[in-house]
């Protein structure tokens, strides 16, 4: 029997996707392989064992779906009590009054200030229980960039109350599966210290079992790993998408297929609690729901953008299923799971795809609800947009990265400000919603350049054509294009390390840029702007008001 474990914390609405795909691709093989979701259970046992009783399981009850009549109870004013978290509501100088944010629907309500008092009782948990602790991005600064890993194995020696509650966890998964090999997962920097203290718990208990690391931190980050400690806690360290290796390991010969069938098996699907710390719609869809996960088309279609890490595996290697393997699976999984919600996690849904997958599913007229990342390019017409909704498209995301037509073309992007903006109408007025990535501080880019970015998106979200965005800061990861060729985008990146130097990760390499503008004061601007933008707020101020 094989386990696959997600460690703490990823994600509580909805399972993360690695070990349901892994499990699911095995079991087509005939191999006996179970999962367990230690984010969720751990989550939820600590904010039971440190939040205020009863009131805390109600709260989690009514966030699982268990007790929707409480609704009424739990919106009403000063029920819950309130911190910090709260104060998100009603930001200083809008003017704006909880009934204006909340709006009438008792539901949402309740929702939203449940979410906010569980995020100040993970704030109360993290000040005085465990410093690490966070839904999403627990002990995240010991994975952020941790080229040693004695680091890591300095906090390890270190156990906190939520340490020894996953200690617990990873004991009774043994105990229900007696498994001979465990897979742990280790998707982001926040899982990095729960997969080692799952691999420590499982040597200390089951020292026979083999234990096996992967993950989409594993696949960038630890590509130069030659630290020889991490083998007193994994006995092999996995990359790229794990079907593949995982047939290797196995002695098992089997071509991977272009779509790979997800199996929720061992997952307890009722345990999870949507969170909607936001009344914005479309910003919401990450925390809030019960999303059956799907990867569509393995890999990139467009693999070329000069920031993404388009050498690896995962996204160099273009695979599309056609769409009735698609549908089929949709609805088995309907049926396997009781929801009918799916997210789309593709780099980017090819649009020959989306237009083949919404003819079948409405062809078969199998109602649900869908949404995923994809290119703001002209493939995505408005004919192809109002299709989409048809058989249920209900959101977008998409890179529009640092909005000037300058720095996409330099980039490779592949699309233009015209063709995004085009995509961006064709979406909202097939009533899509739309969430945009962003990015600043991308060499060359220039302050102008920073303000010329923050007015088009601004005048997207004027337009009605995006509801939702973020800026993120850029960085440069050592299997991009830009780190092949840093002279081409004006920057200095320093050699690599010796090749005697005890390497544990690699993957953001620093740089330097000449007479680089002050980007951390124009981040902060660029995401103060967004997140008024986002609630409807400074759409008519100038945009350079945002950096006074």
């Amino acid at each position: 029997m094989i386990l696959f474990l997600t460690p703490p914390f990823v994600q509580l609405n909805t399972p993360y996707p690695a070990t349901t795909q892994l499990v699911g691709w095995l079991a087509s093989l005939g191999v006996a392989a179970t999962q367990r979701d230690l984010s969720v259970e751990v989550a939820l046992e600590v904010l039971r064992a440190y939040g205020e009783q009863p009131l805390t399981d109600e709260v989690i009850a009514f966030l699982q779906g268990r007790a929707p009549d409480d609704a009424e109870t739990l919106a009403e004013p000063g029920y819950l009590p309130e911190g910090p978290a709260f104060d998100s509501l009603t930001p200083a100088g809008t003017g704006l009054t909880r009934a204006d944010v909340l709006g009438p629907d008792p539901q949402n309500r309740a929702k939203v200030l449940c979410s906010l008092y569980l995020d100040d009782l993970a704030a109360a948990i993290r000040d005085e229980i465990d410093p690490d602790f966070g839904f999403s991005r627990y002990a995240e600064h010991l994975g952020a960039a941790v080229p040693d890993f004695g680091a890591l194995l300095r906090r390890l020696r270190r156990r906190s109350p939520v340490d020894r509650i996953l200690e617990k966890r990873v004991a009774r998964a043994l105990r229900e599966t007696k498994p001979t090999t465990v897979g742990v997962t280790c998707p982001f920097p926040g899982t990095l210290l729960g997969a080692f203290r799952i691999a420590r718990t499982v040597r200390r208990l089951a020292p026979h079992v083999r234990l096996v690391l992967g993950g989409g931190y594993v696949n960038t980050e630890l590509r130069a790993l030659n630290d020889p400690r991490v083998a007193r806690f994994f006995d092999v360290v996995m990359y790229d998408e794990g079907y593949g290796p995982w047939c290797d390991l196995l002695g098992l010969k089997a071509d991977v297929p272009a779509f790979v069938r997800p199996s929720y098996r061992g997952l307890d699907l009722a345990q999870y609690i949507d969170l909607a710390e936001t009344t914005n719609p479309m910003h919401r869809l990450w925390s809030d729901g019960r999303w059956i996960k799907l990867q569509l088309a393995r890999g990139c279609y467009w693999h070329k953008c000069a920031f993404c890490d388009v050498t690896l595996d995962y996204i160099k290697c273009f695979q599309m299923p056609s769409a009735a393997t698609i549908a089929d699976a949709m609805e088995a999984l309907a049926d396997e799971t009781g929801e009918r919600g799916f997210h789309f996690t593709d780099e980017a849904i090819p649009p020959k795809l989306a237009r083949d997958l919404s003819r079948e599913l409405i062809r078969r007229k199998f109602a649900c609800r869908w949404w995923g990342n994809v290119r703001f390019d002209a493939s995505y017409t408005p004919a192809l947009a109002r299709l989409m909704a048809r058989a249920g498209c209900i959101a977008v995301t998409g890179g529009l990265e640092c909005a000037t037509d300058r720095l996409l073309k330099l980039m490779n992007k592949g699309i233009t400000l015209a063709s995004a903006r085009a995509a961006l109408r064709a979406f909202a007025d097939a009533g899509i919603l739309v969430h945009a990535y962003l990015m600043y501080a991308f060499p060359t880019q220039t302050e102008r350049e920073a303000y010329a970015a923050l007015r088009y998106v601004r005048d997207r979200f004027r337009e009605g054509v995006v509801q939702s965005a973020f800026f993120h800061r850029f960085a440069l990861t050592v299997h991009s294009p830009i780190a092949r060729e840093p002279e081409k985008f004006g920057i200095v990146v320093p050699p690599p390390p010796n090749a005697r130097t005890r390497v544990f990760a690699r993957n953001e390499i620093p740089y330097d840029e000449p007479n680089a503008p002050d980007w951390d004061r124009l981040g902060r601007g660029l995401k103060l702007a967004l997140y008024n933008y986002m609630l409807g707020l400074g759409l008519d101020l100038p945009v350079r008001a945002w950096f006074r």
